[in-house]
């Protein structure tokens, strides 16, 4: 049966509710499409976690912090605000903490009595007996305390918003998007994998890890690829995880085996990759009665779209393993690996990190995504900016930065991407 919309929305992820909700605000019919029920894809894989430190890209930080004050709109939704502490070198972190205007002043402590441990924004690096104290948990010589930041309840955001569209009459119809319909150069809707037709005055593309398909299906010179990031949940029954504590980062290279130790697994196919120093970037946060733990040093190129990629071969303990370098507590379980819950997402990116919000070439197309695992932080200043651009209300500064034109412009040059964490 075919059917007819305002607008509709291909995906009903945390992006697509988004969009969904403010357009259904200004009073559009909205119609979202999408094979699974709402937030099942990726937006319930998500860290749920939220900063505007986003040094050298100010758009980002822009776009991130509007979301922030939208979220106010949402009372149900719990936040908390207990900040990103990166842990490292003082001289890197010190580099890392240039061009973050937008999350304040840098302060340095020496001495924990001036540390302001319940600041809401802001950047406080600690060294000496400051990080002792304050952090005794931690092996580092350094941390950078940022804020505002911390993790929110992305489900629940989720549901509130899902909810508001449903009232202002939204609709989801299950079903998978296949093929655009375009009659005289405008897309006027979209072809299902059933053979329904749905028809709208605009299609806003929000497909997650299907968005490289529908863009290439429209000849859109997006440039992106679809990565697979995991993460694992730990029980934590011997308490090694301070419960109060704020998301921790490893910010400096990490080895996971000792000389002996790698010597002796080097015959061991899956693990060579982890065999030497790897990147930064192994965090984790606290997690009701245990913590998640995230370490993705190499990330898969996926060229299918899918929900549940295939995590590598001894996921969890390899996470387990860079944290344990950070937090000391934790190389018990190493001895007697804990039973992890262990799933992931694939994070769809643009070379310089920055999301699709806009017009597509082809009129009546939008785009709504590329995220790389900040969609849950983003997303309602990403939704807002959108219905903005479809009902072509005045635009942020910022709205250019992530234009689909962009790539359309031949003397665009992608800056270098954005600090993933």
């Amino acid at each position: 049966m075919d059917a007819r919309a305002d607008v509709l929305v291909v995906g009903a992820g945390l992006l697509g509710l988004s969009a969904a909700y403010f357009l259904g605000k200004r009073g559009l019919g909205v119609l979202l499409l999408d094979p699974r029920p709402p937030l099942t894809c990726t937006s319930d894989k998500s860290t749920e976690c939220y900063r505007v430190f986003w040094p050298g890209d100010e758009a980002l930080a822009l776009l991130v912090g509007r979301s922030l004050e939208l979220l106010e709109a949402f009372p149900e939704v719990r936040k908390n605000r207990r900040g990103y502490l990166y842990a490292g070198r003082e001289e890197a972190l010190l580099a890392l903490s240039e061009g973050a205007e937008a999350t304040g002043p840098l302060r340095r402590h020496t001495r924990p009595e001036t540390y302001p441990e319940g600041a809401a924004s802001g950047m406080d690096l600690l060294v000496g007996e400051a990080l002792k104290a304050r952090f005794p948990y931690l092996r580092a010589e350094a941390a950078l305390h940022v804020r505002p930041a911390g993790w929110l309840d992305a489900w629940g955001l989720g549901q509130a918003l899902w909810r508001r569209v449903r009232e202002a009459g939204g609709r989801l119809l299950p079903g998978r998007a296949v093929g655009l319909e375009v009659e005289g150069g405008r897309v006027v809707g979209v072809a299902t994998e059933g053979g329904a037709t749905l028809r709208a005055e605009a299609v806003v593309l929000a497909a997650g890890p299907g968005l490289p398909e529908l863009l290439r299906a429209l000849g859109e010179a997006a440039p992106l690829t679809r990565e697979a990031h995991f993460k694992a949940w730990f029980p934590d029954p011997q308490g090694a995880f301070p419960k109060e504590a704020p998301l921790l980062i490893l910010q400096e290279e990490v080895r996971l085996f000792g000389e002996e130790e790698a010597l002796l697994l080097e015959g061991e196919e899956a693990l060579a990759p982890y065999l030497k120093a790897l990147p930064p970037g192994a965090h984790a946060r606290p997690e009701g009665e245990g913590f998640l733990a995230l370490f993705n040093p190499f990330p898969e190129r996926v060229e299918r779209a899918g929900c549940e990629p295939t995590p590598p071969p001894f996921y969890p303990e390899l996470a387990l393993r860079a944290l344990a370098r950070l937090l000391p507590g934790l190389e018990g379980y190493l001895r007697a690996l804990p039973k992890a819950r262990v799933d992931g997402g694939l994070y769809v990116r643009t070379p310089e990190n920055r999301p699709l919000i806009g017009p597509l070439a082809r009129p009546g197309a939008y785009a709504l995504g590329a995220f790389s695992g900040f969609g849950v932080m983003a997303a309602l200043g990403a939704g807002e900016l959108l219905a903005k651009h479809l009902l072509g209300e005045a635009l942020p500064p910022h709205a250019r930065a992530f234009h689909p034109g962009r790539y359309r412009d031949p003397d665009y040059r992608p800056p270098a991407g954005s600090h993933q964490l």
